[in-house]
């Protein structure tokens, strides 16, 4: 995901479905019960992937961190802007507050290690990830990155994520600074979709300081 230079105008601020089919041993599953064959054969509705697709994806979707998504309760997936700076850190955050709790996991799509020319495996990627969350998580302050296909995504989808989304949606002082972080009509018209959905799971926050305590409103 690409990160802008300035994307939080705050430089004091601070600062991770239903169930398939099981594989064999000689076809092992992605994480427990999804089975990654089932891509290839894809309804009209679902991601197709070629034969060297599914292989490219089966060996990022594999290792310890599938391990701790295996056998916890909890599993979080945290959407949102990625990068270094800003946004990129607060949504880490998150997902550090939500991983450190008992019994729990929290991840991001890229902590698979898929890199930005891996971009035919994103989509599908993601597809199975949120299919494992319990909860899918969204730390938004703009529409300014990569993250609003992600939100096009969970729009599409929110017939099936609507009982575990979570929306942590960054508040602002003013209407001009609202509508400036804002400003992208499709991306708009997403969200408040997905608000709808998410209903009183849409949780605000203003400032750094303020989202340890938006993340505590998860459960």
């Amino acid at each position: 995901m690409v990160e802008d230079g300035n994307a939080s105008g705050d430089a004091s601020d601070e600062g991770r479905g239903g169930d398939r089919t099981a594989g064999t041993e000689s076809d092992p599953d992605y994480v427990d019960g999804v089975d990654g064959a089932g891509l290839v054969d894809a309804s009209p509705d679902s991601l197709t992937l070629t034969p060297r697709q599914h292989e490219r994806l089966k060996t990022h979707l594999h290792g310890d961190r599938l391990n701790d998504i295996q056998y916890s309760d909890r599993r979080y997936l945290v959407v949102g802007r990625g990068g270094d700076d800003g946004p990129g850190q607060r949504r880490r955050r998150v997902r550090d507050l939500l991983d450190d709790r008992r019994e729990a996991t929290a991840f991001m799509l890229e902590d698979f290690g898929l890199s930005g020319d891996e971009i035919d495996l994103w989509a599908p990627a993601f597809e199975i990830l949120c299919e494992q969350a319990t909860h899918v998580v969204g730390v938004l302050e703009d529409y300014g990155g990569g993250h609003v296909w992600e939100l096009g995504y969970l729009y599409h989808e929110q017939s099936r994520v609507r009982d575990v989304l979570w929306l942590l949606k960054r508040a602002y002082e003013s209407d001009e600074r609202r509508r400036e972080r804002y400003d992208n009509g499709m991306a708009a018209a997403h969200l408040a979709a997905l608000e709808r959905a998410a209903d009183e799971r849409v949780v605000h926050w203003r400032g750094a300081s303020d989202l340890d305590r938006a993340v505590g409103e998860i459960p």
